[in-house]
Parts: C-alpha cells; structure tokens; sequence
C-alpha cells in the first residue's frame, strides 16, 4: 500500500473543528492502516511530524429501509496530533 492511499479524505465536522482548536486533525483512513503508516503518511503528504495518533475503528450500523435492513460502511479514523507551531495549510482556509 503507498503512503498516499493510506489517508483517504479529511473529516470535516463540528467535532474535528473543535478538536482543530488544540492541533489534532482527524482524517478517514484505509482499513487496513495503523498508526505507524499514518504517521508516515502526515509526515510525506503534508511535512509535518506528528507528536501523537489514535485510531478509532467505527463499526457498520443496521439502517433499515422500506422492506429490508441495509448496513452503513465500516470506516477508520484517525486522530493526528501535532505541536503547537505545526499547522497543515489544507485546513487553514476555512
């Protein structure tokens, strides 16, 4: 797996937001990464070191539909946390 397939999309919420406030950044990540690749990954794509990462699996949930019950996506976040003077410009727009 490359570095670059590892992280898959930033997770823009009122959560991620608050958390952006004390450095941590949460992106969705591949199922198959662990904290090391993540870490490796932040460090390649954005130049900066991250200081701490927390993985948190989220499990699929039963949505029901009209007449069966369907299931959501199992995902993978990742929490990224990085020092004070370290910020990632792709979330210094908004």
């Amino acid at each position: 797996m490359s570095l670059y397939d590892v992280i898959k999309r930033p997770i823009v919420s009122e959560k991620a937001e608050n958390l952006r406030a004390r450095n941590c950044y949460v992106f969705e990540v591949d199922l198959a990464a662990n904290k090391t690749l993540v870490r490796q990954a932040v460090r390649k794509i954005f130049g900066v070191t991250p200081v701490k990462v927390n993985i948190l699996l989220e499990r699929a949930d039963k949505k029901p539909n009209r007449y069966t019950v369907g299931y959501t996506s199992r995902r993978k976040k990742a929490y990224v946390f990085l020092r004070k003077e370290d910020k990632i410009p792709l979330f210094e727009g908004t």
